[in-house]
């Protein structure tokens, strides 16, 4: 009988994947499963490497005051959802595949606890940044609270700053949960150092780890009976208090401790209570001012998104209830306007963490709508292997629609993370991750390492237990290279594997006979070693033989 070849198109992210399905073998199909699109992998490059730049290097990060004060453009954040992206990715297209970003995630938590990043606290923990004062000509003078407040604090986690804090206990959370790597369960595994105040004083340290950084957040929500953490002082965001209650949701899962359900439960009631998001409008409130108790009403679509994104991965029934309301208000009004129009200092952000939401709902009709949106106005760049939407050099200070009416404001966290992070999400994304984290038994399974990162990107790696089968797919990397190859860890020896390349069965392979074909190599440590042409996508499916015993 002659097979003939086809090829399969798969819709998957924004681009169409083709994967070649020649020959014998159609299950497990390779197109049954995710994976991740061109552009989706572009989006992963890039994170990846921002993550792999050298300590004090933020190119294509943006302009951050690191004395005076953060924005929302700040290197925390950039750090931090560039991590929750390639979590997602990580876990939703390529489970099988850690090394690559088990190595990314510990670089950005390395990046994250780096003094450029959080020493701007020293700072602006001096002032309470809601009391503002004018001044005769025009401007504004922050106030101190008291005398004692000219020092600050040097610490970032140990009272207030939950916009800082809060990410890395998610990180650190994400890490150990997703890699089974309790690295972060060390005394003084996260270190902060900040120079010395006088000539000749070494630098002051101040040691951290999981456990105790757990410990000091968590207390703060019971000392003010779960109306949420400061971020600046005496200014409570909902958006920031999401980040640490899901960190907390791995801390559980992870140790075995109760601290995050008293935390949902009665800071949902606050939020309630106090209409932390408004019930008539369904929008999140701008802020909290703690001293005088008072909700600052807000109408934000980066509020709402950030808020939200975070909030339906422990809400989800709530805000999949509000996401419309928000939807209609927000979309397509933020897209287009009259020319010149001043969208307001949160032009940029609106856009990319409200499509960050639409992903997280499902929404997908208004993801594609503004992913579509940001290829045709915000200029996509490819660089290195990977893509993102570069800053425009006013986006500080410039917040009017272009002559066409079109947004012209892009700024460095929307570019480098927020819209490929939602290219990236699926429905469901995040939620998925803390509602059903890998238990042990995962990490058991095949997996793949040893990819030589700049000749190919693994789009897809998964291992589906039901099928007893490892399927992987491989596209050209930005160097091109002839060849390339992988390893496969944790075969069980005692079962024979039969070896689908493009659809189309090669063999098989079993360690008790040894390498049975000319590109797979069993190796001393029982892994096995599969090389491959690589001139266009490869997909590989390694599937256990039934034993005979079964058969039976």
């Amino acid at each position: 009988m002659l097979l003939k070849s086809r090829v399969m198109a798969v819709w998957i992210g924004a681009t169409f994947l083709a994967i070649p399905v020649t020959g014998l073998a159609a299950d497990p199909d390779p197109g049954s499963y995710p994976a991740l699109s061109t552009q989706q992998m572009g989006h992963v490059r890039h994170m990846i490497n921002l993550a792999n730049q050298l300590d004090g290097d933020f190119s294509l990060m943006g302009e951050t005051d690191p004395v005076y004060y953060m924005s929302f453009h700040a290197y925390q954040f950039q750090i931090a959802f560039a991590a929750y992206a390639l979590a997602s990715a990580h876990y939703h297209y390529t489970p099988a595949h850690r090394d690559l970003y088990q190595k990314a995630s510990a670089r950005l938590i390395k990046r994250m606890i780096y003094k450029d990043v959080w020493d701007y606290w020293a700072h602006t923990s001096k002032f309470d940044l809601t009391d503002r004062t004018k001044t005769e000509t025009g401007g504004e003078v922050m106030v101190y609270r008291s005398k004692n407040d000219w020092y600050g604090w040097i610490d970032p986690n140990i009272k207030k700053n939950i916009m800082y804090s809060g990410h890395l206990l998610q990180m650190v959370g994400l890490h150990e949960t997703l890699f089974d790597d309790q690295r972060y369960d060390e005394p003084g595994s996260l270190t902060f150092r900040f120079a010395p105040v006088e000539y000749g004083q070494g630098p002051i340290e101040m040691k951290y780890d999981h456990d105790r950084l757990t410990k000091v957040i968590h207390e703060q929500f019971v000392e003010d009976h779960f109306r949420g953490i400061e971020c600046e002082r005496n200014a409570v965001y909902a958006e920031c208090n999401q980040h640490p209650i899901l960190g907390l949701m791995h801390y559980d899962f992870k140790h075995g401790t109760e601290f995050s359900p008293e935390v949902r439960s009665k800071f949902k009631t606050v939020m309630e209570k106090r209409k932390y998001i408004d019930p008539e409008t369904k929008t999140t409130m701008y802020f909290l001012k703690v001293k005088e108790d008072e909700v600052v009403p807000g109408t934000y679509a980066w509020a709402d998104g950030w808020n939200g994104h975070a909030q339906h991965a422990w809400d989800k029934g709530y805000i999949e209830s509000i996401y419309p309301h928000q939807q209609k208000r927000y979309i397509p009004s933020m897209l287009e306007g009259p020319p010149g129009a001043d969208m307001g200092w949160t032009a940029s952000f609106d856009f990319g963490w409200f499509v960050l939401l639409a992903s997280e709902v499902g929404d997908t009709e208004t993801v594609q709508t503004m992913a579509d949106y940001a290829d045709a106005h915000f200029k996509p760049t490819w660089l290195d292997g990977g893509l993102y939407y570069p800053n425009t050099p006013d986006y500080q200070y410039n917040f009017t629609r272009n002559e066409m009416g079109f947004i012209q404001n892009v700024g460095p966290v929307t570019g480098n993370v927020l819209i490929g992070f939602a290219r990236i999400n699926p429905k469901d994304g995040l939620w998925e991750i803390y509602n059903h984290p890998w238990k042990k038994s995962h990490f058991a399974e095949p997996f793949i390492t040893d990819v030589e990162y700049l000749e190919a990107s693994v789009t897809q790696a998964v291992y589906d237990p039901e099928k007893d089968a490892l399927i992987v797919t491989l596209a050209p990397g930005p160097v091109k290279s002839e060849a390339t190859s992988f390893t496969v860890h944790q075969l069980d020896p005692a079962k024979t594997y039969s070896l689908i390349r493009d659809g189309q069965a090669l063999g098989e392979v079993s360690q008790k006979g040894g390498a049975e074909l000319p590109d797979a190599e069993w190796q001393g440590d029982g892994s096995l070693r599969i090389t491959t042409s690589l001139d266009g996508l490869r997909s590989f499916v390694l599937q256990a033989r039934p034993s005979k015993l079964a058969a039976r």
